[in-house]
């Protein structure tokens, strides 16, 4: 596992999304659901750089540092298939793409490129644009452990993947030695990583039906793993109430709270970054 060139980017979700299809049209007493809907995230994003002022390593901060938009609508989609009561898989994706331009950084930094390990200058008054993309999917499997008229406790385990897209544009200086002596580069050039994270996961999903229709839910999944040259941790939690009419549809409003942090190290470099959004969500299902 490590932070490595996209090989096989959102592809690999349609594949998914279609072998989940496959099983629905074959097993008996299955039970298929289909959500999708919005998320109104505030999110919260950085990653470690160094001052060339103290040269001292400090958090800069996407939102406030670089202007980048805190509060954001943010799509979602969720694919959901169970065998019988017991055993079922899924999938879900959510995306939020940002771009900002800051005319007068104010905090100068330094960073590294993730690859090559080039190190690079952002002095303070410059301008600089700022690219943030990131995609999480999540593929597993859920248990269904205990069940009665009231109760619904499942055991989830599963991948969650972030494809991420992180670039500088503007007036950027390359440095050439260990003093970072600045020289002029091309300030349209971009440094850029296009990467994906896959971290495991374990976690409990609980729901509760207090009277005819309505239920509430949680889940909550947590990972952490320090190996090698990688440490990452991972929370994402919920908690909603869902109402179900008609035979087969139902809408929720929920909560969410998701963070990823990475710190990867090579030869050349280490790349520390983290990334967490929370706010409500709402979702209309269909279940067949």
């Amino acid at each position: 596992m490590g932070l490595s060139k996209t090989n096989f980017g959102h592809s690999s979700i349609l594949s998914c999304l279609l072998l989940l299809i496959s099983f629905g049209t074959t097993a008996d007493g299955s039970r298929f659901k289909i959500a999708v809907g919005g998320f109104y995230s505030t999110s919260d994003s950085g990653m470690e750089v160094t001052s060339p002022l103290t040269d001292e390593n400090f958090e800069l901060d996407f939102e406030s540092d670089l202007k980048l938009t805190e509060s954001e609508f943010l799509p979602f989609f969720a694919v959901t298939y169970w065998f019988n009561e017991h055993h079922g898989v899924y999938l879900d994706w959510k995306r939020l793409h940002r771009d900002a331009t800051n005319l007068n950084v104010t905090e100068p930094f330094e960073y590294e490129h993730p690859e090559t390990g080039d190190k690079y200058l952002v002095e303070s008054g410059s301008k600089i644009t700022t690219t943030f993309n990131v995609d999480i999917a999540r593929i597993g499997y859920g248990y269904g452990f205990y069940r009665d008229d009231e109760w619904d406790l499942i055991l989830t385990a599963g991948l969650h993947v972030m494809w991420l897209e992180l670039g500088f544009t503007g007036e950027i200086a390359a440095c050439i030695d260990d003093n970072c002596n600045a020289v002029d580069i091309d300030p349209n050039s971009v440094v850029f990583t296009d990467a994906t994270a896959p971290l495991p996961d374990i976690g409990v999903v609980a729901n509760y039906q207090f009277t005819d229709g309505w239920k509430l839910g949680t889940h909550a999944q947590y990972f952490y793993l320090s190996l090698d040259n990688i440490t990452g941790r991972l929370v994402d939690l919920s908690v909603g109430v869902e109402y179900t009419f008609g035979e087969s549809f139902a809408t929720e409003l929920s909560y969410k709270y998701y963070e990823v942090s990475a710190d990867i190290e090579d030869d050349n470099s280490t790349l520390k970054i983290h990334y967490g959004f929370r706010g409500p969500m709402l979702t209309f299902s269909y279940i067949f």
